[in-house]
């Protein structure tokens, strides 16, 4: 019986070197410019030769370092800028502290940032700040740390501007004044939308910065199912994948129905905390674990951590607790 004719199949192509444009490994025969630069693709050649700048040594804004020691530690190999990433976990875990953490070490590595608050009005997004030791002021007024306000306007009209206030709030909101944007209809979700815009582009938040917000719990309260879901999508595609502008959102689980609990695949990172008592019998200590990062190395401990002077961080609950109070009693799981 004759064998049926082999299919014909693409040759085997080694990896010839980077491509001067891209940067990226050229897998194929190499495209050369006019004077044998090699180039991956006649795209990246075009670009070379009408003296585009190569993007070749400038990857550095695809992926970047939290800044914050007990997220670095588990993220050797930092997160892809073009992120949205959930913060999640039960009540008491410090998602605030958390959030505001990665803020602050965005402004002073010299990036700006933008807070959208629905669950505090500006001047104590400011106060948490300045209680962790964080002074934003200067960054309020350079114009690097702005505020969406979505909760102000939600108050009773009589209140959202206070007669009677403590002196130093009064000076809190003198400063917040040009920094900050109070959304009016904040169940409308395509006025946040168009607020956190408007501020990334008044900011030239393209490649560099963050956002954070603070709470998607009270986003979809805000908003209906369906419109949360669509806020999420939009924000991500606009911001995140197009901008290369990170957004780290917080969730707090309720033990309720919500469109997050089928819609984690809208999120390219989740970072999951929780309570245990499993490490030191009667200790109740806080931990953290990457749950996915798209596109790098995550480690997938779950680790303890502590936030105090300086920020997060990871600590040995055995061997920190022991040697304050002497051996305990612990079991691993």
């Amino acid at each position: 019986m004759p064998q049926p004719a082999a299919l014909p199949h693409a040759a085997a192509v080694s990896v010839t070197g980077r491509c001067a444009y891209c940067g990226y490994r050229i897998p194929v025969e190499p495209v050369r410019t006019s004077t044998g630069t090699a180039c991956c693709s006649e795209h990246c050649r075009n670009a070379v030769e009408a003296g585009d700048q190569p993007y070749s040594d400038r990857f550095a804004f695809k992926r970047r370092s939290t800044g914050v020691a007990a997220l670095d530690a588990l993220l050797p190999q930092g997160y892809p800028a073009n992120s949205f990433v959930l913060l999640s976990g039960d009540q008491g875990l410090r998602h605030r502290e958390l959030q505001a953490e990665l803020v602050w070490r965005t402004l002073t590595r010299g990036e700006p940032a933008v807070v959208v608050t629905f669950v505090d009005p500006a001047v104590a997004v400011v106060e948490q700040f300045l209680t962790l030791g964080w002074n934003v002021l200067p960054f309020l007024e350079r114009g690097d740390l702005q505020i969406i306000d979505c909760f102000t306007s939600r108050l009773r009209e009589d209140h959202q501007t206070p007669q009677h206030q403590v002196e130093w709030n009064a000076f809190l909101a003198g400063v917040l004044e040009d920094a900050t944007t109070v959304v009016l209809e904040p169940s409308d979700l395509r006025s946040v939308e168009d607020a956190l815009h408007a501020r990334l582009e008044a900011t030239d938040m393209i490649r560099r910065g963050i956002v954070v917000i603070d709470s998607l719990n009270e986003v979809e309260i805000q908003g209906q199912e369906t419109e949360t879901e669509q806020f999420v999508k939009e924000v991500r595609g606009d911001i995140c994948s197009r901008k290369f502008v990170p957004i780290f959102a917080s969730v707090t689980a309720s033990g309720g129905e919500s469109f997050l609990d089928d819609s984690l695949y809208l999120f390219d990172g989740i970072v999951e905390t929780r309570h245990t008592e499993s490490l030191v019998d009667g200790v109740r200590l806080k931990q953290l674990s990457i749950g996915k990062m798209d596109g790098v190395l995550a480690h997938p401990d779950w680790v303890a951590y502590e936030n105090g002077a300086g920020g997060f961080r990871t600590f040995d609950p055995v061997a920190d607790l022991a040697a304050v109070y002497g051996p305990l009693s612990y079991c691993r799981t």
